[in-house]
């Protein structure tokens, strides 16, 4: 009697889904699960059993469901009564999914509230949410490393698709991986660009220099090339180089509206307003549309002194998109510096409505303090701290208010002084200068004056220190250099044992 022959695929989907790991099949069950529609609360797994805890919703309600994933060749009735009568739970509908096949009797546990699917079942599902395509492909794509597997042109589409993918969704590293399984593949610009792309969202410009110097080696005119070099140079501040690389993007071709942009920007940051303003020209000649370059554009027109035309184009800007936030904080910015006040508390409370930012409270502190509104303006530098701890404009502001308050409780103090004086004084004249001085913010200004005095000659005086110092270790190092003696953490020194040391090399 010739016995029952194990169904198996040699090679193919069901002999990757054998040799995974406990880890691997569980996460290839989350990610099935997940296409399936359901919503996973908890995932457990234990040797070749994933038990999934999931909702399906459906309109006005959601259904309960324990998924039951068996990598078994056979399951019994008895297993599956295990499983089945393992809980007592009431609206409980159960999935169990093998990879084998369930035995006759098990099959007649089947009803309304239990499904059960097999390996027929399972590889449907693997196959209609994309998840056997992707296990093949990375089956291939590491026979071909290892030299067991020549893929088509196919698969290096394939390769380079899913590492823009991982591109887009964030997920760099593995964006990284298949872009290099694609350049084992072949050695094809789209590529080469494609990892240079990943190596600066990476923060790894420099590695991806040469690739892109190479490509323009072999095609100057490449205008994505050029793109992708300027956004490198300029992530590592190379402003002038890549301000050259965008000119030249553009010079290839006039309609790449990216570098129009990103030139302007650059050239923003070299205070080259005239040729940024252009730059802007050009891309809204090409798309009129695009709120961040009217919004660019109004900043350029503000540092040129041309306050109404920058307006014009904030305001375009909120036009294509009433919600672009940095349009509000330019216009407050742009008010507050004409002293419209007002106007710019209605724009910066606009931008704060939609981004909850330190800069937006730090210049709204501002505002109000221009208004006289102390209380307010350490409110919202107290918020601005709560969003950014370590802001030191807000930390510099608040600091002063406690100086000023300080101010405040030694005015009064002279005043209760000065009054209990006053009693005393018999020079008429003396005693009226006095109370005028009492009673007004002659004594406050004064105080004031001198506060800022101190304050501007202190920082004169840490410079001078600070320079003498530097001094003095210069010469000490050069008299011990002379009588080659080694001196050591200078620069922690005490300044009167740095005095000492250099009376003693000059002994």
């Amino acid at each position: 009697m010739v016995g029952e022959q194990k169904n198996v695929d040699p090679g193919g989907i069901r002999e990757i889904v054998e040799n995974m790991s406990t880890e691997e099949f569980a996460h290839l069950c989350n990610r099935l699960a997940s296409h399936m529609g359901f919503k996973i609360r908890k995932s457990v797994y234990r040797g070749d059993t994933v038990v999934l805890d999931a909702y399906m919703h459906i309109p006005g309600n959601a259904l309960h469901y324990l998924i039951v994933f068996l990598r078994k060749e056979k399951v019994s009735r008895e297993e599956l009564m295990d499983i089945l009568f393992a809980e007592e739970t009431v609206e409980l509908r159960w999935m169990i999914i093998t990879t084998g096949q369930f035995e006759d009797d098990a099959k007649s546990l089947s009803n309304e509230n239990v499904s059960l699917m097999e390996w027929n079942d399972f590889e449907r599902l693997l196959t209609n949410f994309g998840l056997k395509e992707e296990l093949m492909r990375e089956k291939r794509g590491k026979e071909a490393r290892e030299g067991r597997f020549l893929p088509s042109v196919g698969e290096l589409d394939s390769m380079l698709q899913w590492a823009e993918e991982f591109l887009r969704g964030g997920n760099y590293e593995k964006a990284l991986e298949y872009v290099n399984r694609a350049l084992n593949i072949k050695d094809v610009p789209r590529a080469r660009k494609l990892k240079a792309r990943i190596l600066l969202a990476l923060k790894r410009g420099e590695e991806a220099i040469p690739l892109l110097t190479s490509l323009l080696e072999e095609d100057v005119k490449d205008d994505e090339a050029w793109h992708i070099l300027g956004e490198i140079l300029e992530a590592l501040e190379n402003f002038e180089e890549a301000e050259r690389a965008y000119e030249q993007c553009v010079k290839h071709n006039p309609r790449n509206i990216g570098c129009w942009i990103n030139r302007g920007n650059v050239l923003t940051l070299m205070e080259k307003y005239e040729e940024a303003l252009l730059c802007y020209e050009n891309a809204l000649q090409i798309r009129q549309d695009l709120p961040e370059v009217w919004n660019n554009r109004g900043v350029v027109l503000k540092y040129m002194g041309r306050y109404d035309d920058a307006l014009k184009s904030y305001n375009n800007a909120l036009r294509f998109n009433p919600d672009f936030v940095d349009a509000y904080l330019n216009k407050a910015y742009l008010y507050y510096d004409r002293r419209k006040y007002e106007n710019a508390h209605n724009e910066v409370m606009e931008y704060l409505r939609r981004k909850d930012s330190s800069k937006g409270w730090i210049l709204l502190a501002r505002i109000y303090l221009k208004r006289k509104r102390e209380e307010d303006a350490k409110k919202a530098l107290e918020k601005a701290l709560q969003i950014e701890p370590g802001n030191m404009e807000a930390r510099e502001l608040l600091k002063r208010f406690s100086e000023e308050e300080k101010i405040s409780e030694g005015i009064e103090e002279l005043r209760k002084i000065l009054e209990e004086e006053m009693g005393r004084i018999k020079d008429r004249s003396l005693k009226a200068k006095m109370e005028r001085m009492v009673k007004n913010e002659e004594l406050a200004t004064s105080l004031k004056i001198l506060m800022d005095y101190w304050r501007r000659k202190e920082n004169e005086l840490k410079n001078e220190v600070e320079i003498l110092r530097n001094t003095l270790i210069e010469d000490i190092e050069r008299l011990a250099a002379k009588k080659e003696r080694k001196v050591r953490n200078l620069k922690r020194m005490k300044t009167e044992n740095l005095i000492k040391l250099l009376k003693e090399l000059r002994k």
